[in-house]
């Protein structure tokens, strides 16, 4: 195995940044990319009952049964497009068709509060770990909208406590982890913030020592708990909106679904550039957070 190709095997950089760019054609049928691997190994859900039409809700519930997760928290999950522009209405009818590709990502429909999060940590951990991996694959592909300024440090930082999870994922050492590219842990488009910081000399001079910081922090604690750190991390600056379940009515016309909104849980409805907030609706994962946690 060539060197470049072990990366992409290790690090699975931009899942769904690399699935909706891919200069290969998807194969006919219904494809529906997963960021964690199934029991037999596979990444990828492949429908291809040619003929058959499926509602969106049932091909998410298939996806969520290959993954082994429970159908406790199965309403957790729905479809979204490979741009994430947009998620998939549940009742959608999708064809499986020998001439044409259907493509779609399964994602948690919305990011919980910290409390349900942790909860998910000790009771669903396949969930947990699903949600862990779709954050990190959004801040990795630049998914994530920050309200304020996120400077190089934190994004260093959150490169760092990632880079020790992995190292007690793989069973890899600290004298292991300086061997890995710090790049290959942050933005795509922290890249040319980091252009010197990177070279030989200045990673020499701040990145191991921090590296090695963070590794002795966490050489005691659970890949959990650092899992959880690095959640917590990112959603101090990410904007309140990050997550929401987006549907498009109209081109104009926008729906979010904000459940877990403090200020105006519900529906917004967006008409252009006005949005009025707060409708009134109940949401089947919003009662199920509830009544099970």
């Amino acid at each position: 195995m060539k060197k470049s190709e072990a990366k992409t095997n290790i690090f699975g950089r931009g899942l769904a940044a690399k699935h909706s760019t891919s200069s290969t054609q998807p194969s006919n049928g219904i494809s529906i990319y997963m960021y964690l691997k199934s029991s037999d190994g596979e990444q990828t859900l492949i429908v291809n009952e040619f003929g058959r039409t499926y509602d969106a809700e049932e091909l998410c519930y298939m996806a969520v049964e290959k993954l082994g997760i429970s159908p406790l928290v199965a309403p957790l999950f729905a479809l979204a497009y490979p741009l994430l522009e947009s998620w998939c209405p549940p009742n959608e009818k999708i064809l499986c068709s020998a001439e044409c590709a259907h493509e779609f990502i399964l994602r948690i429909r919305f990011i919980p509060p910290e409390t349900v999060i942790s909860k998910l940590s000790r009771d669903e951990r396949i969930t947990f770990n699903y949600l862990f991996q779709q954050i990190r694959d959004d801040f990795i592909n630049d998914y994530i909208v920050f309200t304020k300024s996120i400077g190089q440090e934190h994004l260093l930082g959150l490169g760092v406590i990632d880079m020790v999870r992995y190292g007690k994922e793989q069973g890899i050492n600290l004298s292991g982890l300086r061997n890995l590219e710090p790049q290959d842990f942050i933005p795509a488009s922290a890249k040319n913030k980091f252009k010197f910081f990177f070279d030989k000399k200045r990673l020499h001079m701040n990145f191991k020592p921090h590296l090695q910081k963070e590794y002795e922090q966490y050489e005691n604690d659970t890949v959990v708990n650092i899992q959880l750190t690095y959640i917590k991390s990112i959603a101090v600056y990410s904007e309140q909106r990050y997550g929401v379940e987006t549907f498009r009515i109209t081109p104009e016309t926008l729906v979010e679904v904000t459940p877990f909104d403090t200020k105006f849980p519900g529906l917004n409805i967006r008409e252009g550039k006005v949005m009025q907030s707060g409708c009134h609706f109940t949401c089947v994962a919003y009662l199920l957070c509830v009544q099970y946690y």
